[in-house]
């Protein structure tokens, strides 16, 4: 019975692992060469991506209820934005002169 124990143990800590290294290549930006990635490694490298989906919307929704100003609104989505340059700038392929 032990046994049995250690062994889905090391399975599970081996599965873990793959996981971990999935989420870091997808939110390294590697490319996955049409390799399958799993579905849970996809939805917690998106993790960022849904929190700034969030911070946008309430954003909306508070400047359609009033409760938020244009300025403020624009400010806010300003700083998701510098934010999201930040995490995800833009590479350009470099050309010769």
């Amino acid at each position: 019975m032990v046994a049995v124990m250690l062994v889905a143990t090391i399975i599970a800590v081996v599965y873990l692992a793959l996981i971990a290294m999935h989420v870091l290549a997808i939110r390294g930006g590697a490319a996955a060469n049409g390799r399958y990635r799993p579905r849970i490694a996809r939805w917690l490298a998106g993790r960022d991506e849904r929190r700034r989906g969030r911070a946008e919307r309430d954003a909306v929704h508070r400047l359609a209820a009033g409760t938020l100003d244009r300025a403020s609104y624009r400010s806010a989505m300003a700083a998701l934005a510098a934010q999201d340059a930040v995490e995800h700038p833009i590479e350009l392929p470099k050309t010769k002169m």
